[in-house]
């Protein structure tokens, strides 16, 4: 959605000039006042402010933005009741703007309206009711305009504020979906979102105390009881919470984790509540562990303090571990069996012993394999055995010796583990290949203790620098290294001397590897090493290599003068790198000559530049700026590991909806939608669309629903059965991974289907984050047989330059243009404008959205042709799809 910016020019020959200027990204991001301030500069106003109704009925000033000198009365205008309103309501009404050239006028006609004005020092007002679709949204009101013929713009200001209601709909629509799953439905608690939403409610300086709980035994219970005796302890525990303290503090924040947070509770009063809660869940037959934390006055230091309970309830948890007397046989038993899933990069663990090794296995049971290895290897494993640990489980090795092996052989390795009682205890971990449907291939790993074998040894901090152990220690404490190493260098600097800190990460490394090969991964690796390694030699600093995909560069400003400089000169050596498909590592830059700050906070801060960039596809460098400080919620990490399991598991899905030809009733085309069956919910792609592009697994769904598709049709072809032309629709974010017409070209070749077959939808989006590029793309897909639809047309004014930017084959018209039929006048009907660019461009245009016989007779009456909407077929299955393109007559029995 876009807004024209009318500016009005002065002077005596002066003409009235419109300027463009795109305002939705401004709302998108939460900045709604950003479209009273256009509306407050183009029009010279005092004030312009939207008093938006409330789910109560009452009616609370939301946004208000105030010219030079002008005191703000936004606190005054909260829970307006009804009665308080109805001055409003009885001028404003039917979604007509009302004038008040001169508001003196009505002191004497409409003397209650003319005292609820005062507050805003008026002379003149335009104001108006916010709706949409009919619902009573609000209203809107400007002040002291600065215009000559005031009457007559009220058309534009019904236009802009038509368009701003259907923002604010927007933006509550939104926040209504945010709304929905605070709340646990098991156990009626909150969730982790809710607690991500009120994490910034705790009051600064106040004490705040955390409780968090931790119930023992529930894998056990799920395996041997069954899920929903798992289910039964889950509530009981909350009961047993929920009798000592408040129900509204209490959050499920994992399977069986349990947070309880209070603010402005004394700490005698805390700690004997805690006694109290241990006896409630003993009372409830629910063992657990716990740990308390109590802050006299919280600092925005959440994460810290939950942190420090998280350590205490381990504390908690490892008193209660018995650990294996000597002498005492172990069992043949395996300790731990994990599913690895090396194509998705997943893993599952189907059992493992708990409380015996240290963080294993029982607190993630699925997640992102290459991390659980990388956290194993990392915490779990002997110095000593971790290069071997990591050699072992290099999986493409692993897979190509385990195929040359009987299938009952097993690739096998053994290694110290860490346990929770303070060993190193040796364990043997057994490594069988098995395939499933699809080929699809499956390790299973079983872990056993052979402690019988080789003695425990005790845990010591204080690891020699043998030449065995050597390698393996410089790994695991090279950040604490280099931060010595960064430290004495800095200590060398001249006072005031301009230093500055590098933070590199590769992004989306897996994902490159999984699109252009491995062999094209380590070349980004050499690559970021070289790059890396020379930015330090010029900055005449030092640089390394902290794990992952992170580099750091510590160096001088001596040849660059300012930060800006300097990324500038980055930027130019990036664009020597440039790899396939828009990659380039994501740069952070701090330039300070406060020799008083650390490297550690130096290089924090080059970290928080780099997460500006870091899923950003046009922009690879930042410089840090205080305002770039914040921090990833907890429930965007949720929604990626959600996302991540749903792609492991499959559960994303290829629906189809038909497009019918309004004369005939025909169906002439199809759009491929994708569908989340989330348990026993189908979700819409509106809900999880951003998460996937901003998560970078867009790509990877993307081409596993092309194939889907494709390989449908390749399969209604053998079975003799006409497929009408199906679009797809191609995410922004593709463009910047991979050359998308190629890609298409190859798989229609792959799978045999004629070009004409398939029709891309690109949104106007799309099209303005790289109109060059996809251009370029276009055309190759053209010259290919494949058809290019502008889709969702209407939802913003680069629309139109998309339009008449490019060649395009047809047009989606978006289904908001609907909600304007009923209004549109013969003078200005933007549904039939839309149309006639259509027939101008001899292309046609498809209308979404269509639910009822009516929207079809009035959209049939003014010309169009082909609509897409529930009103004939929603969308449906590939194999529902199937039936229905055989019952319309298009072959197969």
């Amino acid at each position: 959605m876009a807004l024209f910016d009318f500016t009005f020019l002065t002077g005596k020959n002066a003409k009235k000039g419109i300027q463009y200027r795109s305002v939705w990204k401004d709302f998108e991001d939460g900045s709604s006042a950003a479209l009273l301030s256009y509306v407050g500069d183009m029009f010279k106003c005092d004030r312009v402010l939207v008093l938006l109704r409330t789910p109560e009925d009452t009616y609370r000033c939301t946004d208000e933005w105030c010219g030079e000198g002008v005191k703000s009365v936004r606190d005054q205008l909260q829970e307006l009741t009804w009665l308080d309103m109805m001055p409003w309501l009885d001028v404003v009404e039917d979604g007509r703007v009302t004038i008040i050239e001169d508001v003196e006028s009505i002191k004497e006609t409409n003397e209650e309206l003319y005292e609820k004005l005062q507050q805003f020092n008026p002379k003149a007002v335009i104001m108006g009711q916010l709706s949409h679709m009919g619902e009573d949204l609000g209203f809107w009101l400007v002040v002291n305009p600065a215009l000559e013929n005031i009457q007559n713009v009220s058309a534009i200001f019904q236009g802009i504020f038509y368009l701003v209601g259907n923002l604010y709909h927007s933006q509550g629509t939104i926040e209504k979906l945010k709304d929905i799953g605070f709340t646990d439905k098991l156990t009626g608690a909150a969730n982790r979102n809710a607690l991500t939403r009120d994490i910034e409610l705790f009051r600064v300086g106040a004490p705040l105390a955390i409780l968090f709980a931790d119930l023992n035994g529930m894998k056990e219970i799920n395996d041997t009881e069954g899920h929903e005796a798992g289910d039964r302890l889950l509530k009981r525990a909350c009961d047993a919470i929920r009798e000592v303290f408040p129900p509204d503090s209490l959050y499920r924040i994992g399977g069986d984790e349990f947070l309880v947070i209070l603010s402005d509770i004394e700490k005698a009063e805390f700690f004997e509540k805690e006694v109290k809660v241990r006896e409630s869940f003993k009372a409830h037959d629910v063992q657990v562990a716990i740990g308390a934390v109590y802050a006299d006055s919280y600092a925005r230091n959440f994460d810290e303090l939950k942190s420090q309970a998280d350590d205490l309830m381990y504390k908690d948890k490892k008193s209660s571990y018995k650990t294996f007397e000597e002498g005492e046989e172990t069992s043949s038993r395996p300790d731990e069996v994990m599913e690895v899933y090396p194509q998705e990069n997943g893993y599952r663990v189907i059992y493992c012993v708990p409380h015996k090794y240290e963080d294993r296995g029982g607190r993630e049971k699925t997640g992102i394999f290459s991390q659980k290895l990388n956290s194993i290897a990392d915490h779990q494993i002997h110095p000593s055995d971790k290069l071997k640990y990591l050699d072992f489980w290099n999986v493409s090795s692993l897979i190509t010796n385990l195929e040359k092996r009987h299938r009952e052989d097993a690739a096998i390795i053994k290694y110290r583990a860490r346990t929770v009682d303070g060993f190193w205890c040796w364990v043997e971990e057994q490594i069988t290949m098995m395939r499933r449907g699809n080929n699809k291939i499956v390790l299973i790993s079983s872990l056993r203790d052979i402690s019988d074998q080789r003695e425990r040894e005790p845990i010591s901090e204080n690891l020699t620098s043998s030449s065995e152990d050597y390698v393996a220690q410089k790994q695991l404490y090279l950040n604490k290294k280099f931060t010595q190493q960064a430290e004495d260098w800095l200590s060398q600097r001249r006072e005031g001397e301009p230093v500055c800190t590098i933070a590199v990460n590769l992004g989306h490394l897996r994902l490159y590897n999984d699109t252009f090969g491995r062999a094209a991964g380590d070349k980004l690796i050499q690559m970021a090493t070289g790059a890396i390694n020379q930015a330090a030699y010029m900055l005449h600093g030092l640089a390394a290599y902290l794990g992952g995909d992170n580099f750091c560069v510590l160096g001088l400003m001596v040849d660059h003068g300012t930060a800006d400089n300097l990324a500038d000169y980055v930027r130019k050596n990036l664009r020597e790198y440039r790899l396939d498909g828009g990659f380039a590592p994501a740069v952070g830059i701090y330039t300070t000559s406060d020799r008083k700050e650390t490297f550690a906070t130096m290089h924090d801060r080059a970290l928080i530049a780099l997460s500006s960039v870091k899923d950003n596809y046009t922009e690879h460098v930042h410089v840090y700026s205080d305002s770039d400080f914040r921090t990833e919620t907890e429930s965007k990490r949720l929604h990626v590991q959600e996302i991540q399991m749903a792609l492991i598991q499959d559960e994303f899905k290829c629906y189809m909806q038909p497009i019918v030809e309004i004369d005939t009733g025909r169906i002439v085309g199809a759009e491929s939608l994708i569908r989340w069956q989330r348990g026993i919910n189908l979700l819409r792609a509106e809900s999880f669309i951003d998460i996937l592009e901003e998560s970078g697994y867009i790509l990877s769904l993307d081409i596993r629903m092309w194939r889907s598709l494709f390989g449908w049709m390749k399969e209604m072809k053998e079975k003799g059965i006409s497929v009408p032309p199906c679009s797809i629709n191609i995410a922004h974010v593709d463009f910047h991974y991979v050359k998308v017409a190629e890609t298409l070209i190859k798989l229609l070749s792959e799978y045999g289907l004629d070009s004409k077959l398939l029709l891309v939808e690109l949104s106007e989006l799309t099209y303005a984050d790289d109109p060059e590029n996809i251009s370029s793309q276009i055309d190759i897909m053209r010259s290919a047989g494949i058809k290019v639809f502008m889709d969702d047309s209407g939802c913003g004014f680069d629309s139109f330059r998309m339009l008449y930017g490019t060649t395009l084959d047809g047009i989606k018209m978006n289904q908001s243009y609907l909600s304007m039929l009923p209004m549109a006048s013969k003078a200005f009907n933007p549904v039939k404008m839309m149309l006639d660019v259509g027939r101008e461009g001899n292309i046609p245009v498809i209308s979404e959205g269509a639910e009822t016989r009516e929207q079809v007779e009035n959209l049939k009456g003014i010309g169009c042709r082909y609509i897409q909407g529930n009103c004939y077929y929603r969308p449906m299955t590939l194999a529902d799809f199937e039936k229905l393109l055989i019952k319309k007559g298009h072959g197969g029995s």
